[in-house]
This record gives structure tokens, C-alpha cells and sequence, in this order.
């Protein structure tokens, strides 16, 4: 029986330029089976049906039948990977003036859910008239591939789950007792010993560079949902008046003091991605370096060890400031024991394009 081959070519600059509902029909036509005999005979065919992934700004014209195209090809060209991965579903998020159509995968190891982020170039760091920028945030412009990250910080749940899976044991990792149906996110943690449930879990940190693009999804201001720190009230889980007051604390009432908030509380940002600001600061792949050592192409990680390894995003116990898309938090003393009360992770996995 003759077997069917579906060409994946698309003149992907035409369709994405001019954003009409007749150009992202082609797309998704281009992009889908048409039928379920669908074989593969070229690699080159679906990594180019893929081209709209290599550039956010142009991802984000496309609408939702496109996008779940996308997420169909990125199956396709990366079977492996995506293994472990289960298409859910399409949903619009906006917050900052951006918006974009993201597909959304279980992942089922860990029972958390996943975007499937674009890749594309921006501007890493904070500008010279930034309020409460440091001098370590030299604006310098990096281009990323697309990856895939948690919608969430790492859950007690999550954590459970690969810490009872087969394996865990040999690896040294505890913390099975969590609670099976906990949503706080998992902290106390040092990031080696993360390093460690992530390489079980087949997954990884994210680099400080992929943690700050999907944070801004496609801002340029202080935060993810805007310039007005006022915004944060219901975007982050911050020190606020429910706090001590020798904290540091913002003059609103957020909900929650002393203690994290359970994951997705807050709304997200334009990537679908929640408490990118504020709960638990989160570990990065990178030591800490200055912007001026080179990265990895498509990553954007610094190679190396310094003897500091990388924070972002701000915690419960920290002001606006803190928790800024551009602010740089490096830890020295973080595997000793009880520095790590306030830091937790968002793991991630890297898409070769």
C-alpha cells in the first residue's frame, strides 16, 4: 500500500507578517496531517514548519488554530523529548500590554503542567533609569531557541512524586512524605540537590537567560505586568502588610504573610507562566557571573563555577524591588543547612533548535 507523505514547507515570513485568518489557515494547513497515515520522510521538512518557534515577536501573531499546529510539528521533530509529555490543551494569557495563544503539556512524571515557550532575541537586564536597578544588570541582547518550563513553581506534589519514583533512592533524594495533594511550592532545598530531582524527574533549571525571557514574555518594564509595582498586588505573593513589620513590605494586603501561597494563586503573565514575581525565589542553571562572559548559544547560559549560584523572581518576604524581571540574586552560603527557606524552582527542558 503506498504510504502517504505530507509536505511541511511553509513560506513562514509571509504568514507571519501580514496576521490575517486566511494566512494562519495555511499555516495550520501546512503544519497538519492529513489523515492518520502520516509519515515523516524528511526531518527538514517538520523542523521548517517549525520556524514560527525561533522568534516571539512573530510567534505571537499567531492565532490558536496555528499554535496548536505548532505544538503537533514540535511533536514530530522532537518525539524523544516530548515523550514524557502530554498535549492538553491552547489558551490565551496577556498581562503587560502582550499576549500570545500558549500550548499547554502535562508532564507525567510530575504531574505538572508546561508551555511550550518561542525563542527569539531580547534584552537581558535592566535600563541605566530603571528605579532600584544594580550595576550588575548591564543591558545586553541574547538570542534564545524555544524551551519548554513549568507553568509553576516545583510543587510539594511534584517533588513527591520523582522522590518516591524508581530510581530516587540510588540518586539520594528524600522528601516523599509531602503531602500527595500539596500545592505549596517545594523550598529548603540547596540547588545541587535540585539538580539532582531534575536530572531524575528528565528534567532541568532553567538558565538565568531563559529564566528571565519567559518572565518578561515579551515586557520591557520593571515587571512582568507592567512599569506600576502597584500591579503586583494581584500578580505576587510579596511582603506586605500582613508581614512583620521589620520585613521588607509593600502597603497592600496580598493575601498572605509569613507563609508561601499555594501555586497559582496570583494571575500569570503573558506566557500562562504564575508567580514569576514573589512566593519562592527560584533557582537558575548559572553560577553567577558578570553579563560580560559569554553564553551558550540557544541557552544562554554562562559556562563555569564561581562559587555563587543564581536566583530570580523575589519571595514572600521581599519588596517590588526584589522581585523585578531584571533583579540578579546570588547565594554563596546556599548549600548550607536552613538557607534555603525561601528559595524553590521552576524546572525546565531545553528544545535543540
Amino acid at each position: 500500500m503506498p504510504s502517504h507523505r505530507v509536505y511541511i514547507s511553509l513560506p513562514i515570513i509571509a504568514a507571519l507578517c501580514a496576521c490575517t485568518g486566511a494566512q494562519n489557515e495555511r499555516l495550520v494547513a501546512s503544519i497538519q496531517p492529513q489523515d492518520d497515515t502520516l509519515i515523516v520522510q524528511d526531518d527538514t521538512e517538520v523542523a521548517g514548519s517549525l520556524d514560527a518557534l525561533k522568534e516571539r515577536a512573530e510567534y505571537a501573531l499567531l492565532d490558536k488554530q496555528a499554535v496548536e499546529a505548532l505544538a503537533q510539528a514540535a511533536q514530530r521533530r522532537w518525539p524523544r523529548l516530548f515523550s514524557g509529555f502530554t498535549y492538553q490543551r491552547v489558551e490565551r494569557f496577556a498581562a503587560g500590554g502582550v499576549s500570545h495563544w500558549m500550548s499547554i503539556w502535562l508532564h507525567e512524571k510530575t504531574g505538572l503542567e508546561f508551555v511550550l515557550v518561542p525563542g527569539g532575541e531580547f534584552q537581558m537586564g535592566s535600563p541605566a533609569d530603571e528605579v532600584d536597578r544594580r550595576e550588575d544588570e548591564l543591558q545586553h541582547w541574547i538570542f534564545l531557541g524555544p524551551f519548554l518550563i513549568a507553568r509553576t513553581e516545583c510543587t510539594r506534589e511534584a517533588w513527591a512524586k520523582v522522590a518516591k519514583s524508581e530510581g530516587a533512592r540510588a540518586a539520594g533524594l528524600h522528601g516523599g512524605q509531602f503531602d500527595a495533594s500539596d500545592r505549596l511550592p517545594v523550598s529548603g532545598f540547596s540547588p545541587a540537590y535540585v539538580d539532582t530531582w531534575c536530572d531524575t524527574a528528565g528534567l532541568m533549571l532553567p538558565t538565568e537567560a531563559q529564566w528571565e525571557f519567559m518572565c518578561r514574555a515579551g515586557t520591557t518594564s520593571a515587571w512582568a505586568m507592567g512599569a506600576n509595582k502597584g500591579g503586583l498586588q494581584k500578580f505576587a505573593n510579596l511582603g506586605s502588610l500582613e508581614c512583620p513589620e521589620d520585613w521588607s513590605r509593600e502597603p497592600w494586603l496580598d493575601g498572605y504573610g509569613i507563609p508561601v501561597a499555594p501555586v497559582g494563586m496570583f494571575a500569570a503573565n503573558a506566557f500562562g507562566l504564575f508567580d514569576v514575581h514573589g512566593n519562592v525565589c527560584e533557582w537558575s542553571r548559572d553560577h553567577y557571573f558578570s553579563y560580560e562572559t559569554p553564553i551558550e548559544k540557544g541557552t544562554g547560559r554562562r559556562p563555569g563555577i564561581s562559587g555563587e549560584r543564581m536566583a530570580r523572581g523575589g519571595n514572600f518576604g521581599g519588596d517590588a524591588a526584589f522581585a523585578r524581571s531584571a533583579a540578579r540574586f546570588k547565594c554563596g552560603a546556599c548549600n548550607s543547612p536552613g538557607a534555603n527557606k525561601g528559595f524553590g524552582f521552576r524546572p525546565s527542558m531545553d528544545l535543540p533548535f
